[in-house]
């Protein structure tokens, strides 16, 4: 009974100190790397993308003020987004000690990964920096393409870091590096969707269209699905090789499994790392 209780307990709380969101981008460029280079992100990189990843997920969470909270992410997670409101300006000191980090690994790696955590904690104020307002739509309210946003910055992170780290290897870019790049694209925009079934109630309200308030939930999940399989049925025969169809098989398994879910978030992002790791290793 303990365990039970302990562990839905342990992975709720890492969930409200961004460990999910981080290791999901980090499953993304391991992911990417295995497919482009057949290696791991060294240790430096890791760190480069954990940075980068963890302090814009937080800068979405707390923004760059208080007056610019969002009333929608209050009814979407209310336990949690109390919990960021609460500690804002200790989270916002973290996401400046994360920036100057990232910035530091990134000229260690390749000078001009300095522009990217700049970019991406830009491109985050931009999509979700200030509260909802049906006068004055952001980015992320636009008509369906909230997940799509999430993926392109998801990829554009992973393949950024990839390159600086191997470009004498991807000059010559072929069809089969196209279709990984559109592949986990697709893959990550399916989770992406999966996600925002959980704010359907919030988005509804504060006019956020996401595929889930457009479509309805039950056919958002079915998109999702659908932007998977596709994707995964891309790396199939992008890479056809066994590490491929397991993760295929895995991803696919596990996303009819949050049908019934009432948390896909935790759950999405916590997936993909172990699933990415579990099917190279097989």
């Amino acid at each position: 009974m303990i365990g039970n209780s302990i562990i839905p307990m342990v992975f709720r709380a890492l969930g409200y100190i961004a460990v999910w969101p981080a290791l999901y981008a980090l499953g993304v460029s391991v992911l990417l790397w295995w497919l482009f280079v057949s290696q791991f992100p060294d240790a430096l990189s890791i760190g480069y993308l954990l940075l980068c990843a963890h302090s814009c997920y937080l800068l979405d969470r707390v923004k760059v003020s208080d007056k610019r909270h969002d009333p929608a992410d209050f009814l979407a997670l209310p336990v949690r987004t109390m919990l960021f409101v609460k500690w804002a300006k200790h989270i916002r000191r973290l996401i400046v000690v994360e920036f100057m980090c990232a910035l530091i690994a990134g000229w260690l790696i390749h000078p001009l990964l300095t522009l990217i955590p700049i970019l991406a904690l830009s491109v985050v104020h931009l999509y979700a920096g200030r509260s909802a307002s049906a006068h004055a739509p952001r980015l992320k309210d636009l008509p369906g393409i909230k997940a799509f946003i999430i993926a392109s910055g998801h990829i554009s992170l992973a393949f950024a870091v990839l390159i600086a780290n191997h470009n004498d290897q991807l000059s010559n870019f072929t069809l089969p590096n196209i279709l990984i790049l559109i592949s986990i694209w697709a893959i990550v925009a399916g989770d992406a969707a999966l996600c925002d079934i959980d704010d359907h109630d919030a988005d509804k309200i504060y006019q956020t269209k996401s595929l889930s308030v457009l479509l309805g939930q039950s056919h958002a999940w079915m998109i999702s699905l659908a932007l998977i399989i596709a994707g995964s049925i891309a790396m199939i025969i992008s890479e056809p090789a066994a590490m491929s169809y397991s993760f295929v098989i895995l991803m696919t398994v596990s996303t009819l499994l949050t049908q019934k879910n009432t948390n896909h978030r935790d759950f999405v992002d916590a997936r993909l790392f172990p699933i990415t790791i579990f099917a190279i290793w097989i």
